[in-house]
């Protein structure tokens, strides 16, 4: 079967937070990114109508250590309910700055594998 992604994925387990574009602002929920590529993630959380989410922007954070926090923005590109009200998402970063690409180059080496609440994978089927 031909691969049909534009980049490269790596898995991740990073458990955080997210907070859907157009919901309260203190609405922000416990999620986890699975994967990651220079493009964006995937990611699953609890949605109660994943067809409402695509087009729509996304941030997710979660712990880098005890003092930093790090914050993952997107759109939504995919949505895929799944069960217990869990969607399984596409999110697609959009016009990321050098340093942006930097830090996702970092998160791709591993660097921040160490950090609280972040496993990188070298798995490349992904």
């Amino acid at each position: 079967m031909e691969d049909r992604r534009r980049a490269h994925r790596q898995s991740a387990v990073w458990i955080g937070s997210c907070h859907v574009e157009g919901e309260p602002s203190e609405l922000w929920q416990g999620c986890g990114v699975f994967d990651f590529s220079a493009l964006g993630v995937g990611m699953d959380f609890r949605h109660p109508d994943s067809t409402d989410l695509v087009g729509r922007r996304i941030s997710v954070r979660f712990p880098v250590g005890d003092s930093i926090e790090m914050k993952l923005t997107g759109e939504v590109r995919n949505a895929k309910a799944g069960p217990d009200g869990i969607v399984r998402a596409g999110i697609e970063f959009d016009g990321l700055s050098e340093d942006e690409l930097y830090i996702v180059d970092l998160l791709e080496l591993g660097s921040f594998s160490s950090a609280r609440g972040l496993t990188v994978g070298l798995n490349p089927a992904h």
